[in-house]
């Protein structure tokens, strides 16, 4: 099931016609370890709620949603575009749930861009991928 803030988030990503997105999963050939979709693309990832800050009562003042956007591509520097693409349609934003706002956090533990050396793209050519961490509280 998808989340009200994964469906807030996604719909920011899909904001960029350019940007194809893919929620939490690619189609792959796992026996030949062949991507074919078209490139560049990033993937979304979220976590569950993370109930953060409990208080003695026991309620939860507010919660958390960690979440990661993968951008891959045929060469590092198409792959580098992709993320600056799903970076501006993040960056400061905010989402709305439920009648809450909160702003979008960019973490700082975000992968570099590096080639995949599990899988490739028809014809054997090489992906390249990096990921962005962010978080989302008071949802």
């Amino acid at each position: 099931e998808v989340s009200a803030v994964d469906t807030a988030l996604l719909a920011l990503l899909a904001g960029d016609p350019a940007l194809r997105v893919h929620d939490g999963f690619v189609p792959v050939d796992e026996a030949v370890k062949v991507i074919s979709v078209p490139l560049p693309y990033v993937v979304f990832f979220s976590s569950d709620d993370d109930e953060s800050d409990t208080r003695f009562s026991g309620r939860v003042g507010s919660g958390a949603i960690t979440f990661q956007i993968t951008y891959v591509g045929d060469s590092r520097e198409q792959a580098k575009r992709a993320g600056l693409r799903a970076r501006n349609r993040l960056s400061r934003r905010r989402v709305t749930v439920a009648g809450k706002e909160s702003s979008l956090i960019h973490l700082d533990d975000s992968m570099l861009v590096r080639r995949d050396d599990d899988f490739t793209r028809p014809g054997g050519g090489p992906l390249f991928y990096g990921v962005d961490r962010y978080s989302v509280g008071g949802i």
